[in-house]
């Protein structure tokens, strides 16, 4: 991913203390993003920076809707996401690049953090592993219905029985008190 100014820190000149800021993400963003599901969205991103001597703590507050294809229908709808996140960056002497799940080091000559890779993926990562409409008023999904008669169409005769694993009847058998 390449940098991009909107979605970086120039955390040099901040003193040390708590600072705020917040990106706006929207289709723009993902336009560049060949490998990306998401093509469209309306994201908030607020970042709590809070500034140490040798750290930086970043707490991401992600708020918005992306455009997504639902499981069920394959049509694509506006899914709300929202997450919260912890980054915390290293600031070291040595230029040393080494990078882990929720820390990374920088080196002395850095002057900028660019934060577009981790606000990608942490909109990934707010998205749910299933993707379907929301219920309407009465509970029922508000899925495209022709889209539902033709996928149900070509459903086998095994996909369209409601197969349930047995082992997991006799977890029904279970009375919590």
């Amino acid at each position: 991913m390449q940098t991009r100014k909107e979605y970086s820190i120039q955390f040099v000149s901040l003193g040390l203390g708590e600072h705020k800021f917040e990106f706006t993400v929207t289709d723009k963003f993902f336009e560049n993003l060949d490998y990306s599901e998401i093509k469209q969205g309306n994201i908030l991103v607020k970042v709590n920076l809070i500034r140490q001597s040798q750290m930086m703590i970043l707490e991401f507050d992600i708020t918005g809707t992306v455009n997504v294809l639902c499981d069920l229908c394959a049509t694509e709808f506006d899914m709300p996401i929202s997450g919260t996140y912890k980054l915390i960056v290293k600031l070291s002497g040595d230029d040393i690049n080494d990078k882990d799940d929720d820390i990374i080091i920088v080196g002395a000559q850095e002057h900028q953090l660019d934060l577009s890779q981790y606000i990608y993926e942490y909109v990934s990562l707010s998205l749910p592993i299933k993707r379907i409409h929301p219920l309407d008023a009465k509970g029922k999904p508000t899925c495209n219905k022709e889209m539902l008669k033709k996928v149900q169409k070509f459903l086998t005769k095994e996909e369209k029985k409601d197969t349930t694993d047995p082992r997991w009847n006799d977890l029904k058998n279970i009375k919590l008190n």
